[in-house]
């Protein structure tokens, strides 16, 4: 049975949403990179509110929050380069293949995609991460960051929380647990 023009139309506008979104993320982390790059010395900061946030110049070898860094940088970063490659063709493959349901979970596979892509351009062109969001709280201080890492973030918190609250506008009627899958047909 061949897909209706309405479904197929569906898809194509989620499908071109979900490129949107990850390009939208994939830019904006680029060119606040870019910014900070061109604009500060490695260490230099710009105290935008006292004792809260600033913005700083990082260069990060490791993962998140500066894990591994030091001996084997070069180690390192050529499995996190792999790994972020196998990730970043995971969440495309898994996006593909779940796209008739068009589910929310576009939104944050889609943060996820373009956060992944935009850390792994500065690894596989500079062999470093740019971090430049630094917060603290009462004292405690935050590992500087950047907008990639944020919309992974954001993207991961979002997938686990469709995880524990599912919604049934994410599901097919077809998929229902509990569902007769010939509604005509009630015994059992």
């Amino acid at each position: 049975m061949e897909p209706s023009r309405e479904t197929t139309a569906s898809w194509k506008f989620s499908w071109w949403i979900y490129i949107l979104i990850a390009a939208t993320v994939f830019l904006l982390d680029q060119l606040t990179k870019n910014w900070i790059h061109q604009s500060l010395f490695p260490g230099e900061a710009i105290v935008v509110i006292p004792h809260f946030f600033q913005i700083v110049s990082v260069r990060n070898t490791g993962i998140v929050f500066g894990m591994f860094q030091g001996d084997g940088e070069n180690l390192h970063r050529m499995i996190l380069v792999g790994v972020t490659v196998a990730a970043a063709a995971g969440i495309i493959y898994y996006s593909s293949r779940r796209r008739r349901e068009r589910g929310f979970e576009f939104l944050p596979l889609a943060l996820v995609l373009g956060g992944a892509l935009g850390n792994l351009s500065d690894r596989v062109l500079g062999g470093r991460v740019v971090d430049f969001l630094d917060f603290q709280v009462a004292g405690h201080h935050w590992p500087a960051f950047n907008i990639a890492d944020s919309a992974i973030v954001i993207g991961v918190s979002l997938l686990v929380g469709l995880g524990l609250f599912p919604t049934p506008s994410g599901t097919s009627p077809e998929s229902s647990p509990g569902k007769p899958q010939n509604p005509g047909n009630t015994t059992h």
